[in-house]
């Protein structure tokens, strides 16, 4: 997971009122490497913007693309753009 979808999980448990520390300690066990964002990833987030943004959807996160993986997510509405932005979408419930 790169630092910048850490981030947008991160806010999603902040901004549904869980205190900061609590979210820390439910993300640290699990078994995620975390990925530094680039110069490269940035700009491939950015240029995504259109597509996700016609989908309703946040900035998208490129690392799937760049590494040529699934790109796995709980948002279901990804589906609707998986062939657009390029990558295979695994919607994990």
């Amino acid at each position: 997971m790169s630092v910048v979808n850490h981030a947008e999980v991160v806010s999603h448990f902040v901004h549904a009122g869980m205190a900061p520390l609590e979210v820390d300690a439910m993300l640290r066990p699990l078994p995620v490497t975390i990925i530094p964002a680039d110069a490269a990833l940035a700009t491939m987030a950015g240029r995504l913007r259109r597509v996700t943004a016609e989908a309703d959807l946040s900035l998208g996160d490129p690392l799937a693309l760049r590494e040529g993986l699934p790109a796995w997510t709980a948002d279901k509405q990804w589906r609707t753009i998986d062939g657009a932005v390029g990558a295979s979408i695994v919607v994990i419930r």
